[in-house]
């Protein structure tokens, strides 16, 4: 006698019998096609001679008396669980955190496409973005799907440096403006001045005026974080010298977002290089309502500990190692 294939039984009328390896359970026949051959519904409905709709009740039983259990995919389950117990501990409700697992690129590149699917899914007509600088930001432009929203706005949050690299504040506000499709609009000064009063001559020129009052429009800002210890972008990007950052240091601060430097409690930390760095006010900035920081790395830890604790940042992109490492510090 020929062999019967398990999904090609041997009609009896309308409705097929049951192959008897599944015991005559049609229950289990139409679970094991779906979930285990992968046919779709109607597929498994030709298969058992019987109406789509027929399926879908079956393996609504299958469901319901255990012959399958539909499990969430456990790596992901701990990264909602480690989210949830940092929205917790912080007070700050949207992290975003990358697989520990994913593969290709480097850090940089896989927060900023991370970043940049978090930014596109928030993204209105009418937005006016303030944008920060450095490498994650620049991998974040350049990672955006291409988008036409001639009505947002891309500003510059802090002036200019001479820095030859290419993530310069200038070129990560262009490249997002130029991804969306949308108007940019520059910063023409520089982000750090000789003296306190070229700055507020600076600050009193009428095109400079404007800008800082767009920026005080703001619905969105993007902004990255950085360390003090070590090899900082502040100074290799020669925004800063060892000697400016060094003054930081020995008051307290661990780290810098958006211009502003932080202690480990969350304080802002000023120096004479303040009254001398052109920027967008903390106050203005802490008023915008999507404020968003990518940032990961060990080195990072301590800084995005702090930087958790100034409030600047309610929206959080970051990668699975440097998140629960943050979590572990911030349990302490």
């Amino acid at each position: 006698m020929k062999k019967t294939d398990a999904s090609t039984p041997k009609a009896s009328g309308g409705r097929k019998e049951t192959p008897a390896q599944f015991g005559m359970d049609e229950v289990l026949w139409a679970a094991w096609l779906y979930y285990e051959r992968g046919l779709k519904q109607d597929e498994v409905a030709d298969q058992l001679g019987v109406s789509r709709a027929s399926i879908f009740n079956l393996l609504q039983k299958a469901r319901d008396e255990g012959v399958v259990r539909i499990a969430i995919d456990p790596t992901r389950m701990s990264r909602i669980d480690l989210a949830l117990e940092l929205a917790e501990m912080t007070g700050i409700s949207e992290f975003y955190i990358l697989p520990a697992t994913r593969q290709g690129g480097s850090l940089f590149d896989q927060l900023g496409t991370l970043g940049a699917r978090v930014l596109e899914q928030k993204l209105t007509e009418n937005d006016t973005i303030g944008v920060a600088w450095g490498r994650t930001i620049m991998a974040l432009s350049k990672a955006l799907l291409r988008a036409s929203l001639p009505h947002v706005t891309v500003a510059q949050v802090t002036g200019s440096s001479a820095a030859t690299f290419d993530f310069s504040p200038v070129l990560c506000t262009s490249n997002i403006a130029e991804r969306l499709n949308a108007r940019a609009v520059n910063l023409h000064a520089p982000g750090v001045v000789s003296s306190s009063t070229v700055k507020q001559i600076l600050l009193n020129e009428p095109a400079i005026r404007d800008h800082f009052s767009l920026l005080r429009q703001c619905t969105k800002s993007i902004f990255g974080v950085t360390q003090l210890e070590g090899e900082t972008l502040l100074v290799q990007g020669g925004f800063m010298t060892m000697e400016e950052v060094a003054v930081y240091r020995k008051a307290g601060a661990v780290g810098f977002a958006s211009g502003f430097f932080f202690d480990r409690q969350g304080n802002i930390i000023r120096s004479e290089f303040d009254d001398r760095h052109i920027t967008m006010a903390f106050d203005d900035l802490h008023k915008v309502p999507a404020r968003i920081c990518v940032g990961g790395g060990m080195e990072k830890v301590e800084a995005i500990c702090a930087m958790l604790k100034t409030k600047m940042a309610n929206v959080i992109v970051i990668d699975e190692q440097t998140a629960t490492a943050v979590y572990q510090k911030l349990k302490e």
